[in-house]
């Protein structure tokens, strides 16, 4: 049986291990933030639903009903 031996991988210079660290971080943070403007937006709406008199729901289309179901959900399901 014949190897081959093959050139080991080149190690990544340091400068570019930080650039790709630094991306990840800032994608992730960017990704954190998003999901906490979801959740406030959710929050915001929920309450906006819940203090909203039956002539405004009407005017949305909703009923009470329906509009206490929406304002109950989990925030993080919108």
């Amino acid at each position: 049986m014949v190897t081959i031996a093959r050139p080991l991988p080149r190690s990544p210079h340091p400068r570019d291990y930080l650039k790709r660290l630094t991306a990840q971080a800032s994608a992730l943070g960017h990704r954190i933030l998003s999901a906490l403007y979801r959740i406030d937006g959710a929050y915001r709406a929920s309450l906006s639903l819940r203090e909203m008199d039956d002539r405004t729901l009407a005017d949305v289309g909703l009923t009470r009903q329906q509009a206490m179901v929406e304002a109950d959900k989990l925030l993080w399901r919108v």
